[in-house]
């Protein structure tokens, strides 16, 4: 009795405490995770949220610490695309389909961070309240190029087009431990094919790709195999939709030779020897590369649309330099039935009054493009009136787009009014000789490239000129981008005079305005004479600008312009000009709007620009 007392008592009990006391510490092992969790979930912080006019809102949480430039893309990316922001302007949203679109948004949070390499994203969805709804994502590691195969077969892998298998090799973009992205995945297989497709093999063609994501490591393993196809060469060119041109006129734009290796930047030069004429409204250039003839070359077809034979247009409008205009022109586009283009016009403006004539010849069977020009100009600037009356002629050879070349020469005949001064009568003979050079990535909206213009005019003749002289200049403009977003811009003028001491105001130089010293009036920085600024035998101006685009047709820029005129380089003392303005990239090339201060004078001016001077 004494012992089942003493079971009853003491030993029972203890029993059903150790049991219960087992159950609660299983229960607080299990709670621990979540209690420690707990604070981690009060103390995340807010990603970023977004809400409409209505009553819903969405709040996003982010862990797995994605490096700063990651998480605005891919906030940016979430903000745009997923269905649930479209759907909450709508002021039709009712409680069935917000509930339904916060069921189907995780789904798409992963399917979207997965094209920019973040597989597998696990997201936890919260509903504070009905009208809220709060997405923690959990970012694995990005997925990451662990190998790339890359197989090239077909006929560029005959000696003979070495350098072409080298270059599509090297084409390549998405190395070995670069981020994996759709978009990245998808600009490398259609970079490697470019690289064959431009360069002689316009059919070839990728047989396989694939990219295999290891989930567990975020591997990446590449797989890409191309086939070249045959190498093809230029057929037989022709020109359709011509009326009222002989094709005995047209034949010699034809910059391609029947038998040379197909390339695709030559058919952008033929398309561009056409277009340069003023000629067409329209120029096509395809070549049957589906359908080879027998030797393996392709035909080329080239399809104008010609513009009106004869127009008059009148235009107003106003700049900056030499403020409001009127312009009247005259267009023959096949003056004397020889497919001249004539092209004159009478401009009058409140600083500048001209007429001007300029013919142009087409390009004859061995490239050179010749050109007349006649000219009345009458400038009225800081104090000095310019009359010039001008006759020239020109050669022209070589590509506009990349490297082109020039000689020319002009007779100028000139009335110079100074306040202040006699008037006086100056004229030169001269000869010229120039070139341009442009490697550019765009030509009417370069982000990245170069520009280069070089020209000298000689008057060797004292019977024809008041005095010998040579003028010589310079120009290059630069182009480079600092980031995606963020572009750089430069530019550097120079220019001398040398020989004798009477050289016409037309040949001498000044500076400020919108393509030079911005800050300033237009070509108000020269040489001071009497009560006037007059041109000087030297200049050098430069100019530095950086643009930030905040959207892809938007902009800000900020710039440093510097120069000045001078007669000599003993006497050039270069002046500051310093502002901020507003860019635009229209359909006709960039425009800026900037407010600038001279330095100089303390005083603020508007300028204004459009399209990249060439």
């Amino acid at each position: 009795m004494f012992h089942r007392f003493i079971q009853l008592c003491f030993i029972t009990p203890l029993c059903l405490l150790k049991n219960r006391l087992r159950g609660l510490i299983k229960y607080v092992f299990l709670l621990i995770p979540l209690l420690s969790a707990l604070p981690a979930i009060a103390e995340e912080p807010l990603w970023f949220e977004v809400q409409t006019d209505n009553r819903y809102r969405t709040r996003f949480f982010i862990s797995g610490n994605p490096l700063p430039a990651q998480q605005s893309k891919l906030r940016e990316l979430l903000q745009k695309h997923l269905s649930i922001h479209e759907a909450m302007s709508n002021p039709r949203m009712n409680a069935s389909e917000w509930q339904r679109l916060i069921q189907k948004t995780p789904q798409e949070i992963s399917d979207l961070l997965a094209t920019e390499g973040y597989f597998k994203t696990q997201t936890t969805l919260r509903r504070p309240d009905a009208t809220q709804a709060e997405f923690h994502l959990m970012l694995p590691p990005p997925a990451t190029v662990k190998q790339v195969n890359v197989s090239i077969s077909g006929e560029v892998k005959q000696p003979a087009y070495q350098a072409t298998l080298e270059a599509a090799q090297k084409s390549w973009p998405l190395p070995v431990n670069s981020i994996f992205t759709q978009a990245a995945w998808t600009s490398a297989k259609r970079d490697i094919l470019a690289a064959l497709l431009r360069d002689q093999f316009p059919n070839a063609k990728l047989t396989r790709s694939q990219a295999l994501v290891d989930p567990a490591t975020q591997a990446v393993v590449i797989e890409i195999a191309v086939d070249s196809g045959p190498a093809v060469k230029v057929g037989h060119v022709l020109i359709q939709g011509f009326q009222h041109y002989p094709e005995s006129l047209l034949r010699p734009l034809i910059t391609l030779k029947s038998g040379a290796p197909y390339r695709q930047e030559d058919l952008l030069t033929l398309q561009n020897s056409f277009m340069s004429t003023g000629k067409f409204r329209a120029v096509d250039v395809i070549a049957k590369t589906d359908q080879l003839n027998p030797d393996r070359s392709a035909d080329i077809t080239v399809t104008v649309t010609e513009l009106e034979q004869y127009s008059m247009r009148i235009g107003t409008g106003a700049s900056t330099n030499t403020g409001a205009r009127v312009v009247f022109n005259y267009t023959n586009r096949n003056l004397f039935d020889r497919g001249l283009l004539w092209d004159s016009s009478v401009r009058l403006e409140q600083r500048l009054q001209a007429v001007t004539s300029n013919i142009t010849f087409l390009m004859d069977e061995q490239g050179y493009r010749d050109s007349i020009q006649n000219n009345l100009i009458r400038t009225a600037v800081e104090g000095q009136v310019t009359t010039a009356i001008q006759n020239g002629v020109r050669r022209y050879w070589g590509q506009p787009t990349s490297i082109e070349q020039f000689v020319g020469a002009n007779l100028l005949y000139e009335f110079l009014t100074v306040d202040g001064e006699n008037s006086q009568f100056n004229k030169a003979a001269t000869v010229t000789y120039g070139f341009n050079m442009r490697r550019l990535n765009n030509a009417l909206a370069p982000t990245k490239g170069w520009i280069f213009n070089t020209q000298f005019q000689l008057a060797p003749l004292d019977k024809l000129s008041d005095g010998r002289f040579l003028q010589s200049q310079a120009r290059l403009q630069a182009f480079y981008p600092l980031t995606e977003s963020t572009q750089w811009l430069g530019r550097i003028e120079v220019g001398s005079i040398t020989g004798s001491g009477r050289v016409p105001a037309t040949y001498l130089f000044r500076a400020g305005g919108d393509q030079s010293v911005r800050g300033y009036a237009f070509q108000s920085l020269g040489v001071k004479e009497a009560d006037a600024i007059v041109g000087g035998r030297v200049l050098l101006t430069g100019s530095s600008e950086i643009v930030q685009w905040l959207t892809t047709s938007w902009g800000a820029a900020v710039f440093v312009d510097f120069g000045n005129a001078a007669n000599s380089w003993k006497d050039y003392e270069p002046v500051l000009g310093y502002g901020l303005g507003a860019r635009w990239r229209s359909p006709i090339g960039p425009v800026g709007v900037d407010i600038a201060r001279g330095q100089e004078t303390g005083e603020y001016r508007l300028h204004f620009n459009l399209g990249v001077n060439f």
